[in-house]
């Protein structure tokens, strides 16, 4: 098992951490948490935004690894990928109360 030099670690965790600094993103993550395999449909309707903001957050999270995607016919449902992310969402929950 190969580790990343630590100014990488570094690289990578500023990298997730820019993505996971929106609201809208944090609670897409909490939703996911719960439910698992939600479609983008179920998503938007929970969160009350438009289809594509819904889609521009979800490719945000895909694409730094916190959330993956699966196709079952013409409907995409995401999951938590990444778990470690949870841990820091309840460090974030504990820090603002």
């Amino acid at each position: 098992m190969s580790m990343k030099p630590k100014a990488e670690q570094l690289k990578e965790a500023a990298r997730i951490l820019r993505v996971m600094a929106h609201a809208t993103r944090l609670e897409i993550i909490r939703l996911l948490d719960k439910k698992k395999g939600l479609s983008v449909g179920e998503i938007q309707s929970s969160l009350g935004i438009s289809q594509s903001m819904t889609s521009q957050h979800l490719t945000a999270l895909k694409n730094v690894g916190i959330v993956f995607d699966r196709k079952e016919a013409n409907i995409r449902y995401y999951g938590i990928k990444n778990k470690k992310v949870m841990s820091l969402l309840k460090c974030l929950n504990n820090c603002c109360e």
